[in-house]
């Protein structure tokens, strides 16, 4: 991929997380304070806050899977030669694919009976909406961990 093209997409992916995560906290503390304070509150408050972690959590995961800087346990391939670190860091990038795939595909059973459903979300929204990042940052995701199993990225050395 370009480093142009790749520089943007980071700025796009860091501003939605920046905006989701202050919209987040301003509705959470407005909720906490108008509680304790005034006893009311947003009706939709707590449902915006619950989808917000959801998009920060999967956007923030398919932010991770581009450089591969989940959280790992690497025991086994930290005591092994260079070819074994290489042979099992592919083979855990393509599992890892594989799992979001399946998580991608089967999420869209899901959001099809809420669609069917009719189960509220925020507010107007409907829950379906609300919902429709889990398939799409499992295939970002996917795609990222995919890409790390055919052109793994070099170790820096420490």
């Amino acid at each position: 991929m370009p480093q142009r093209l790749r520089r943007v997409i980071e700025v796009v992916e860091t501003c939605l997380l920046t905006i989701l995560l202050g919209a987040m906290l301003g509705v959470a503390i407005y909720q906490i304070v108008a509680r304790n304070a005034f006893g009311t509150g947003i009706i939709w408050g707590e449902d915006l806050v619950q989808a917000a972690v959801l998009w920060l959590t999967l956007i923030g995961g398919a932010v991770a899977a581009g450089p591969d800087s989940h959280i790992r346990i690497d025991l086994v391939a930290r005591f092994g030669s260079p070819k074994f670190q290489n042979v099992a860091a592919r083979l855990t990038a393509l599992f890892t694919a594989i799992l979001c795939a399946a998580l991608g595909w089967y999420s869209i059973e899901f959001i099809k009976w809420d669609f069917l459903d009719g189960t509220p979300g925020v507010g107007a929204i409907p829950a379906w909406v609300c919902e429709m990042i889990i398939p799409v940052a499992a295939a970002v995701i996917a795609l990222r961990y995919l890409g790390h199993a055919i052109w793994p990225r070099r170790k820096e050395s420490s």
